[in-house]
């Protein structure tokens, strides 16, 4: 765990999140300030500062993972298609220094400028209706 790390306290348990997937390697999570309903992040539990800074077995399972979650986000979301991306680098508008895959839904009838919107704060039951709808199309791939 790194010191002060909102994603290290969030994969050791002292902060809360509302998970979406966990294994021993990653863990899934609702943004706390969604930039579309059911945006998701995917995080290493080992402490990267990036992408490019993760070893090959724990950028493989970030991957697999992101894979998975993607398809349930955009199936459970009822999307037309998923932005899957990484920030590496203040210059590249990181601002949580520790790796994490966005996947944020798409719909065609909504123009492409949700980068616009003033994020609001997730609430507890937008949470759990996101996590109704996601949920059950993570799982029938999982197994």
């Amino acid at each position: 765990m790194f010191d002060g790390c909102v994603f290290c306290m969030i994969a050791s348990g002292s902060e809360q999140a509302y998970k979406v997937y966990e294994n021993d390697r990653v863990l899934a999570i609702l943004d706390r300030f969604p930039i579309a309903p059911g945006h998701t992040l995917v995080i290493t539990k080992n402490h990267y500062q990036d992408y490019l800074s993760v070893p090959d077995e724990d950028l493989y399972e970030l991957a697999r993972v992101s894979k998975i979650v993607g398809t349930a986000v955009k199936d459970g979301m009822g999307a037309d298609g998923v932005r899957l991306f990484t920030n590496v680098g203040r210059a590249a508008s990181q601002v949580i220094f520790h790796v994490h895959i966005h996947i944020v839904p798409m719909w065609e009838r909504e123009p492409n400028f949700t980068w616009f919107r003033r994020r609001a704060e997730l609430t507890p039951s937008a949470a759990n209706y996101v996590l109704s709808r996601i949920k059950p199309h993570l799982y029938e791939r999982l197994i």
